[in-house]
């Protein structure tokens, strides 16, 4: 099972930060989980949520700044000591290209619709030869069948966090995998994703105990803030 860092090394350094990214896959993470929005210029970024007020020393949305304007602010939501900017897509690719690295880039798709961003994270993935190294993820249905028709090769996960048994048969029905909340999950619901040869990659795992359920139960990825091995002792 792969363990993914949420939102990079969150637990230690600024979520969705070059820092995170990077003190993750020092420490031994499968991967990395992070979240694409786009600027005012059309560039893309990482950061979870649509506006900037709770993880930097700024305020409102994404979409309404440039790159560089972005840039201006601080980016250490939790961690007052770092100083982190919000960072490129381009940059977190480069620094996973070549290593054993995987990468869950989730399209922040949900509430803003950003204008072609499906094949621009694609197209950019693409280029740098990294599609077999990435996975990609939405709570919205469109962007990934958007995705599939691009590239009907893509690895696609249907994030869900409520509806679940609607939600579990669109996974079914679009053969989709599976990225649900953790508490979803038993024995029987992984079982029927097995069944429907689909994988599980499920978040936020935040304890030892479930983290070995799903070890145990054998699913494709778990999600968490923090580094999990089978040894932990809390």
């Amino acid at each position: 099972m792969l363990l993914l860092a949420h939102r990079g090394y969150s637990d230690q350094y600024p979520e969705n930060t070059m820092k995170a990214f990077l003190e993750a896959i020092k420490k031994g993470f499968n991967g990395i989980e992070t979240d694409v929005h786009k600027t005012k210029d059309g560039q893309l970024v990482l950061c979870h949520d649509e506006k900037i007020n709770r993880t930097s020393n700024g305020q409102g949305y994404i979409k309404d700044y440039t790159y560089e304007e972005l840039c201006q602010f601080r980016f250490n939501y939790k961690f007052k000591d770092f100083d982190e900017k919000i960072p490129l897509l381009e940059e977190l690719l480069d620094l996973a290209k070549g290593k054993d690295v995987i990468l869950n880039i989730e399209l922040k798709t949900d509430k803003i619709h950003y204008q072609g961003i499906e094949e621009e994270v694609y197209q950019m993935v693409k280029d740098k030869g990294m599609l077999k190294q990435v996975m990609f993820s939405s709570f919205y249905l469109p962007s990934l069948l958007k995705l599939k028709e691009i590239d009907e090769s893509l690895y696609l996960g249907y994030l869900f966090e409520d509806d679940y048994q609607k939600n579990k048969q669109l996974c079914f029905q679009y053969h989709l995998n599976g990225h649900p909340r953790e508490d979803f999950l038993n024995e029987d619901e992984i079982a029927e994703f097995k069944m429907h040869n689909l994988d599980l990659n499920t978040w936020t795992v935040k304890n030892r105990f479930r983290f070995e359920y799903f070890l145990e139960h054998l699913l494709h990825a778990a999600i968490a803030n923090r580094f999990f091995q089978s040894v932990d002792i809390l």
